[in-house]
């Protein structure tokens, strides 16, 4: 035998070694260390997913979830429709609705990689994703978000969770991972009549998915002394339970008003009870965004000058709506929506000529705060807007002013916790700054509906309460001074919102939790089964079976087609691989 047949051999010998430890590694890991776990239920959606539907809306391209399987703890009626074709589903994005999602196949849940035992190693930690035995059913299998350890005294107030007595606080990785996206420039829908959820100042248009600076200074100009700003302004082109008012004198709606009562008072409508008139408080309301053929029931027949004038006022202004807790993952589910006035803004800047200066308008509670960021002195300011205090200035990472390419900058900016948060390009510049000065544990959520609006019967404080939040969301602004600046990514986000429940723990009273003990919530929290309403709401450390830190082997529907045949196949879905924070 030749020394290179010789060499070959144990070559090839040498590899073969190498694999069977690799396989015995790999059995030994997924004995002793390591398990994989796949999700059923949405509880965790959207950013852990049970069994779905993955939909692209076909007005604005927005690409989500649709859950078919949910937990058996559903808050407010449970599934709307039975399995099966004919679902549909409503864009989380631009609130298209009515998306027929029954040709859509099935994808799986996420398939977790769980490591075993890290609890026998280690004490849990706030926010960590937990799996689990049911304390009710040890056979049951659960995944959700430890967020009470031994000893607290933990309470759920008004979407958020107190420990005794003050609001959590999470790091900048687990806000990332948590949020939940409100609206995105990306994503505009070809709808001569769909609006930005932005309000922009004369300085701006908008392009192509950009916001272009319209009024860039020449060289020789001086940059302006004041920002162009960028408002937002939640629009919803349907749907909705927030309620919208106009004056309308009785004298002016009493005719036109009392024949569209006629008419509908013997065969009624499902959606003419969305409009209500208030005579007393001489004003025309709505529930949700005004059909747009409600609103041509109402004109057809109306001769009241004012009475039209208040309908097209009202028509418009319920576009403008609060930023709920609404899920396009449970559109299959009835469930309250509740404001959430935790959000995150995250846009992208480019620029030919960069700006002097960035700012942001951040609303907190009753408070406004402003972030600036001095690009020439590479100087973060956040200032109180109320009363003129500084609350913190940082240094940030200078883009180079130099450079004769187009500069970038990507901005992040949220209120999660009631705490403000900001980065730069993925670098954090401040996180959980406490601005909010004391937590109310008598504080209560604010459901976005004043159901029902025809009824003779209507909650006017929680009618202010929506009204006071709404404004508040109203306050944020980003805004742009001098440069030659086109944003090329605006988005919003919300946090996650803890919703009561069945109120059996932790929600009208604190939960003290006992030594050895956890309590658990699932993300998706209109859907999730979790310490709020269980009988047993503690889960005991020794039903702890594992941390999950990776997504992985995930996979969606396929159809491959041969020869006329169709045969349903698993592709692998290589964009859903992550690592778990």
């Amino acid at each position: 035998m030749s020394r290179t047949s010789a060499d070959g051999i144990a070559a090839l010998r040498q590899a073969a070694d190498l694999s069977i430890c690799f396989v015995i590694t790999v059995l030994m890991l997924q004995t002793f260390v390591l398990e994989g776990y796949l999700i059923s239920t949405g509880s965790m959606a959207p950013g852990l997913r049970g069994f779905h539907r993955l939909v692209k809306c076909p007005q604005c391209d927005f690409e989500f979830a649709f859950g078919v399987a949910f937990d058996d703890s559903i808050e407010g009626g449970g599934i709307l429709e039975p399995a099966g074709p004919g679902r549909a589903a409503t864009c989380p994005n631009c609130s298209h609705s009515s998306i027929d999602v029954g040709t859509i196949l099935n994808s799986q849940g996420d398939q977790l990689l769980v490591h075993r035992h890290v609890y026998d190693l280690r004490q849990p930690r706030r926010w960590e994703t937990v799996v689990f035995r049911s304390p009710a059913d040890p056979a049951d299998t659960f995944v959700k978000r430890l967020v009470g350890l031994p000893q607290d005294q933990l309470q759920i107030v008004a979407g958020d969770v107190l420990i005794n007595g003050q609001r959590t606080v999470r790091s900048w990785q687990q806000q990332l991972e948590m949020r939940i996206p409100v609206c995105d420039l990306a994503c505009r829908p070809e709808d001569a009549d769909w609006q930005l959820p932005w309000e922009l100042d004369a300085a701006w248009t908008c392009h192509a998915n950009r916001i272009l600076s319209s009024q860039a200074p020449s060289a020789e100009q001086l940059a302006p002394a004041t920002p162009a700003w960028i408002h937002f302004r939640y629009w919803r082109s349907a749907g909705g339970h927030h309620l919208t008012e106009t004056p309308l004198a009785a004298e002016d709606a009493q005719g036109d008003w009392n024949r569209f009562e006629a008419l509908y008072q013997e065969v009624p409508i499902p959606w003419s009870a969305q409009v209500h008139y208030d005579a007393a408080r001489e004003v025309l309301q709505c529930e949700g965004v005004l059909p747009e053929g409600l609103q041509h029931v109402l004109l057809r027949d109306a001769e009241n000058e004012q009475f039209r004038t208040a309908v097209f006022r009202l028509a418009a202004r319920s576009h403008l709506a609060p930023v709920t807790d609404r899920y396009g993952y449970n559109s299959l589910v009835a469930s309250p929506e509740y404001v959430v006035n935790d959000l995150m803004l995250d846009t992208e800047l480019e620029w030919a000529e960069p700006p002097v200066s960035v700012h942001v308008r951040i609303p907190v509670g009753s408070s406004t705060f402003g972030l600036a960021l001095a690009f020439e002195t590479g100087t973060a300011a956040l200032v109180s807007l109320d009363s003129g205090e500084l609350i913190s200035s940082v240094q940030f990472r200078n883009p180079d002013l130099r450079q004769q390419t187009v500069g970038r900058m990507q901005l992040q900016v949220s209120t999660f916790d009631r705490q403000i948060s900001a980065a730069i390009d993925g670098q954090v510049l401040l996180e959980s700054l406490r601005v909010h000065p004391v937590d109310d544990p008598s504080e209560r959520p604010v459901e976005a509906s004043v159901s029902p609006v025809g009824g003779s019967v209507r909650d006017a404080s929680r009618a202010q309460q929506i009204s006071i939040c709404h404004e508040q969301q109203s306050r944020w602004a980003l805004g742009i001074r001098g440069g030659s600046v086109q944003i090329s990514a605006l988005r919003m986000f919300r946090d996650v919102f803890y919703t009561p429940g069945w109120g059996r723990n932790a929600v009208t009273s604190p939960l003290q939790i006992s030594a050895g003990h956890y309590f658990v919530l699932g993300d998706n929290s209109p859907v999730s089964s979790d310490s709020r309403n269980w009988q047993k709401p503690l889960v005991p450390h020794e039903l702890l079976l594992g941390r999950p830190f990776l997504v992985h082997l995930p996979s969606r529907p396929g159809m491959l087609r041969l020869a006329g045949f169709q045969l349903p196949v698993r592709i692998p879905d290589r964009s859903r691989i992550r690592r778990i924070h």
